[in-house]
């Protein structure tokens, strides 16, 4: 995952179509800033506190960490989907991910996927399909991750930042999906962006309202 040199503001998700009740229901739960302070600015992220207004009235602070934004993509071949494995830091640990990366500034989240795609990995696509965006951690971050669908994948050469080791390898979907079941993928995204490939567009799994999930 690429990291620029200056940090900006990602547009959250359009709103998804709400009933005028659902609308006013939504603004009373609104907090009002009243004042924000800057307390970090690193090369990646920044750090805002917040101080809010209740809707009771009461007064609360908010911590929120501020991100440009990422792009996660499933590329997908004959029935097997892109994985890599690489250390992270933060989770002291070598985790499965599917292809992703911070957007530069300023960059369409699409170019970001298909330059992700490529330096991580070397693969390209013939197409890079949006297939939804999610708030990462809404509770104290504003990024948010739109994830691409890859098709008509090839393979060319990777091109890493040079702090990044990582090991792609192709896997089957039903195993991709069975390391999700047995909790071997722990990262959110790659949890996220497989489900919904797997539900939405493969149909391997077809989601049943009211009921239980089941295999096609």
């Amino acid at each position: 995952m690429k990291n620029g040199n200056s940090v900006g503001y990602d547009a959250p998700p359009a709103h998804v179509a709400v009933s005028d009740a659902e609308e006013v229901a939504n603004r009373a739960k609104v907090e009002t800033v009243t004042s924000s302070s800057r307390v970090f600015r690193g090369s990646l992220l920044l750090v805002d506190v917040d101080r809010v207004m209740l809707p009771n009235g009461r007064i609360a602070e908010r911590e929120v960490v501020v991100h440009r934004g990422a792009v996660a993509i499933i590329a997908a071949d004959n029935g097997k989907v892109l994985l890599e494995r690489q250390y992270r830091h933060a989770a002291r640990k070598v985790l499965w991910e599917v292809p992703a990366g911070t957007r530069e500034e300023g960059e369409d989240p699409e170019d970001c996927a298909a330059r992700e795609l490529e330096e991580e990995t070397g693969y390209k696509a013939s197409s890079m399909k949006p297939l939804f965006r999610f708030y990462a951690a809404p509770g104290y971050s504003k990024e948010v991750i739109h994830v691409f669908l890859a098709e008509g994948i090839r393979r060319g050469q990777p091109n890493p930042n040079d702090d990044e080791m990582v090991e792609c390898t192709l896997v089957p979907l039903a195993e991709a999906l069975r390391m999700v079941e047995s909790n071997e993928i722990e990262d959110s995204k790659t949890i996220a962006s497989l489900l919904y490939y797997a539900c939405f567009v493969s149909k391997v799994l077809l989601p049943n309202i009211g009921g239980a999930a089941g295999n096609a």
